[in-house]
């Protein structure tokens, strides 16, 4: 595993454990094979993979299991099975298709089949213009990382340079209009829609939550913006397998992930520890459809063709990693940050909110609110300190430099966590631009 600074190693840990798995962790396999189906069915049905692609890549989430799964897809109804050969006593998994604005889902007993949730978007859009012949050299060296090929497995990589496409390069079916999943860069969204009704005066993030079922206890206390920033006090371990594996279970396992995730007992002060923890984001996302009828209100179209998975009884946003955006999608979020809250001539977030989002927490430095900061050089030590990212499983990146005015967004499935080096892709691909925007 790469070196990773204070604070970034929680998110390298809970969300690429599935990379490490081995033979102590064979009681995680149904969860890995819920894993399997939810993914597959959905990088096929939103995403548009190509289905042996998409059966290799995501099969390969515990290096030792890749050749046991059995993974086969209905052609007629979309529904994905999983099976491990080697263990067939743990049964069946299936990942069922919803629709291309939802994507997949795991079954569980008593719970109906999700009800589709329309998401309402304005008709506000950002085209940026395609510059690519003016950074061949660039383009050249994005195609040859996408068709590298293992271990690193790019499909997908942009770069936004002075507000222009300067080079993009896709394989396996995949293309610009592909919604492709974050994984934990969903995290970063969360704090779109905060940010929305704050500056509506709808919320302020100095608010308790408003949870149900955290009123008349130690729950109760604990702040919007103890959430956005991973400090909500909330006992919780972000691991995806093995012993105490809550962020497995929070996706993979539950049938109520939003139980699930506010019914952790406070373990500290709120405000005081930063811990990762996608059950912050769940909580968000409790807290969000609970409070605000309109709470989905992004403020344009999300750079076109998008999804968001639910939880299993389509009433609750899976936040912390069910965002899928398209590359040009995952750019113009960042964006926001870079360009004082607006997109081209439309203020999206007021400059407040952006500067509020880019300080770093109290409890933990590298740390925004929702989003991984570069101000003390931990993130990316060799980039500038106004770097910021928003990151994922699988190496999956948008990370943003405003003093060059350039954007980059990478997404794949890499066998081991760091086998992309996104900062030494960076530098690379900076050295191939103008040094100034």
């Amino acid at each position: 595993m790469i070196h990773l600074p204070r604070g970034l190693r929680a998110v390298a840990l809970g969300t690429t454990l599935f990379t490490m798995t081995g033979c102590e962790y064979v009681n995680d396999v149904p969860l890995l094979a819920r894993f399997i189906a939810k993914n597959v069915c959905g990088d096929i049905l939103v995403s548009g993979y190509d289905e042996a692609a998409a059966k290799s890549y995501v099969a390969n989430i515990a290096p030792p299991f890749k050749n046991s799964w059995n993974i086969s897809r209905n052609a007629d109804t979309g529904v994905v099975s999983v099976r491990n050969r080697w263990l067939p006593t743990y049964g069946t998994q299936t990942g069922v298709p919803v629709n291309a604005d939802v994507g997949c889902r795991n079954p569980y007993a008593g719970i109906s089949a999700q009800v589709p949730v329309a998401l309402p978007v304005p008709p506000v859009k950002l085209n940026w213009p395609d510059a690519r012949a003016q950074f061949t050299a660039l383009q050249q060296f994005v195609q040859a990382e996408v068709d590298a090929g293992a271990p690193t497995n790019t499909t997908a990589i942009l770069v936004v340079h002075d507000n222009q496409i300067a080079a993009e390069a896709y394989r396996d079916g995949i293309g610009p209009d592909s919604p492709l999943k974050g994984f934990s860069m969903s995290k970063s969204l969360a704090n779109l829609f905060v940010g929305r009704l704050v500056d509506q005066g709808r919320l302020q993030v100095t608010d308790p939550m408003p949870m149900a079922a955290w009123q008349g206890d130690a729950r109760s206390t604990i702040r919007w913006e103890d959430s956005l920033r991973m400090s909500s006090g909330l006992r919780w371990h972000e691991a995806a397998v093995g012993n105490n594996n809550q962020q497995g279970i929070l996706f993979y396992g539950s049938a109520n992930p939003s139980a699930y995730a506010s019914g952790s007992p406070v373990s500290v002060a709120p405000g005081t520890v930063f811990n990762y923890s996608s059950a912050d984001f769940m909580n968000l996302g409790t807290a969000l459809v609970d409070g605000y009828a309109d709470w989905f209100d992004p403020g344009w179209d999300l750079g076109g063709p998008f999804a968001l998975e639910f939880s299993p009884e389509g009433r609750y946003p899976l936040l912390p990693e069910g965002v899928l955006l398209t590359t040009r999608g995952w750019a113009q979020v960042a964006s926001l940050y870079m360009n004082g809250g607006k997109l081209g001539d439309q203020q999206i977030l007021s400059p407040e909110w952006v500067e509020y989002s880019l300080t770093p927490s109290a409890t933990n430095f590298d740390y925004g609110a929702g989003i991984w900061l570069n101000l003390g050089l931990a993130l990316y030590p060799n980039l500038p300190p106004d770097a910021y990212a928003f990151l994922g499983s699988y190496d999956r990146f948008v990370a943003a430099i405003p003093s060059r005015g350039t954007i980059f967004v990478r997404i794949g499935y890499s066998s081991q966590p760091g086998d992309f080096n996104m900062e030494d892709f960076m530098l690379q691909a900076l050295a191939l631009l103008p040094e100034t925007p």
